[in-house]
């Protein structure tokens, strides 16, 4: 069943159905009508055993006794089968419309109707292979009757009269093919009319609607599902349009924004070839830049303005000189070298380097970490870096002091490292941006820290989330997998 088509399906539950109300409609109406015809049949019975009685009583009364044979043998007809009296005691037929039954005793069946006083009632009994109607009325001794038959008995004899069921069998086995003929042609016009009505209304336009799906899947959101309904097919071919054409924008705005990002990352390329380029050319002469300052400081006194003027003048080279490097490692970033390594030995170092920083903005500092937390394989340095990134931005968060939470907690296929802040958190409008090259909301920013800790742990395989909420502080969240080092690319 569960391989068969709507339609199919559709189709055989209606026509059983059908079968079902008419099968028990036409049950129904063939077990009155026969109810109704042997009801008939009885009063046919009932009625011919009155006029046979009154025929005999007339007889009787005029006094033409010789004629009782004579009538009952006249009784013989097509239905009527036979008409006889017996006595009431002994069972003995005393007149029969069948000669040779006189003198014979009464079948035992009908003797019995009348010892057991169920008459006048009418019963069926079957006569060798023919099934009959049978009824069994007394012949009571009234007074008319008693200026002959003045012997004190109550009934003078029983009339038992025998009609024939052929007709009524006929009746019941012509109307039996007509309900069946009409029962048949019945569910098969009610199935051919819901067949064609199912084919029309329903199988037709959902295999037009599988058509079109079918050219939707190759690429083409231009087709449409068209049908002129208002019921519900038209309902939902209208919805299906809709869907398409709510699609097709999402199409075009998907690919006018791939083409915006791709000239985008051209442009990037672009631009980190020049950085690169430009940071190669300043490098250089900046370190001997550097050399040459340091060496002059040294001919300065401590105290001296010019003395602080060159180390201020050695900070900014020095700030100058990370710029550069960050921009390198962004344009050229370098695949991580992956070792196994204990993920708290690096957390510690990036903890110790920040420590005196930490002391001086009066930030405290707080580092949890699960035990059961095995090696793992990284780039201790890049991972290192990636580190000193997020906490230094969080110290950059909290200029007036604050709390920093680091949690490293095991997840089963990945270790979670949470480093949690409390300074003035990310705009919302600025959380989806601050990955991205060059963005920054400090005015001594470069841009890149971030975008670099982000290509860090994608190359491990991971990711980076964040969430933070404004004037409460912020949540880094550096998800690392657990992996084997042949595992990691």
């Amino acid at each position: 069943m569960s391989g068969l088509s709507l339609k199919w399906k559709y189709i055989g539950l209606t026509f059983l159905i059908l079968f079902c109300v008419i099968g028990g409609f036409s049950y129904y109406n063939l077990r009155y009508q026969e109810r109704i015809i042997r009801e008939d049949d009885i009063e046919r019975v009932q009625l011919i055993s009155d006029i046979i009685k009154n025929g005999l009583y007339t007889i009787m009364l005029e006094g033409r006794g010789k004629e009782f044979q004579n009538f009952l043998e006249t009784l013989i007809a097509e239905d009527i089968e036979e008409v006889r009296i017996f006595h009431p005691e002994t069972g003995v037929i005393l007149a029969s419309s069948v000669r040779k039954e006189i003198g014979k005793p009464i079948y035992k069946d009908d003797m019995e109707k009348f010892r057991n006083q169920d008459f006048p009632q009418v019963f069926v009994h079957s006569k060798g292979e023919e099934t009959l109607y049978s009824m069994v009325i007394p012949i009571p001794n009234e007074r008319p009757c008693q200026r002959c038959h003045n012997d004190g008995k109550p009934i003078r004899g029983v009339l038992d009269v025998e009609v024939s069921m052929k007709k009524t069998h006929d009746r019941i086995a012509e109307f039996r093919k007509r309900t069946a003929l009409f029962s048949v042609l019945s569910f098969l016009s009610l199935a051919a009319a819901l067949g064609i009505m199912t084919t029309l209304l329903i199988n037709r336009p959902i295999e037009r609607l599988i058509l079109t799906m079918k050219e939707v899947e190759a690429g083409d959101l231009s087709v449409r599902f068209r049908v002129k309904r208002k019921d519900e097919i038209g309902k939902l071919a209208e919805s299906f349009n809709s869907m398409l054409g709510e699609l097709k924008k999402a199409q075009d705005e998907l690919q006018r924004c791939h083409l915006e990002e791709m000239k985008r990352i051209e442009k990037m390329a672009t631009l980190g070839e020049l950085a690169s380029a430009i940071a190669h050319e300043i490098k250089n002469p900046l370190a001997g830049i550097s050399g040459a300052i340091q060496v002059l400081a040294e001919d300065f006194e401590q105290g001296d303005p010019r003395k602080e003027t060159i180390e201020e003048v050695l900070r900014e080279i020095e700030r100058l000189d990370k710029t550069i490097r960050d921009l390198l490692n962004f344009s050229r970033p370098v695949d991580p070298k992956i070792i196994e390594v204990d993920l708290k030995s690096i957390i510690e170092k990036s903890l110790s380097l920040v420590k005196n920083q930490a002391q001086k903005q009066n930030i405290d500092i707080t580092f949890r970490y699960d035990d059961n937390i095995s090696m793992m394989n990284l780039d201790p340095q890049q991972i290192q870096q990636v580190f000193l990134n997020i906490i230094l931005n969080a110290f950059h968060a909290m200029p007036d002091g604050g709390q920093l939470l680091i949690e490293a907690k095991n997840r089963g296929d990945h270790v979670e490292v949470a480093i949690s802040d409390t300074g003035v958190g990310i705009r919302q409008e600025d959380l989806k941006r601050i990955f991205k090259p060059f963005f920054t909301t400090r005015h001594t920013g470069t841009g890149l820290g971030l975008p670099i800790s982000s290509n860090i742990i994608e190359a491990h395989g991971g990711e980076i989330k964040v969430d933070s909420t404004p004037g409460l502080g912020s949540t880094f969240r550096i998800i690392l997998p657990i992996k084997e080092k042949k595992e990691v690319a």
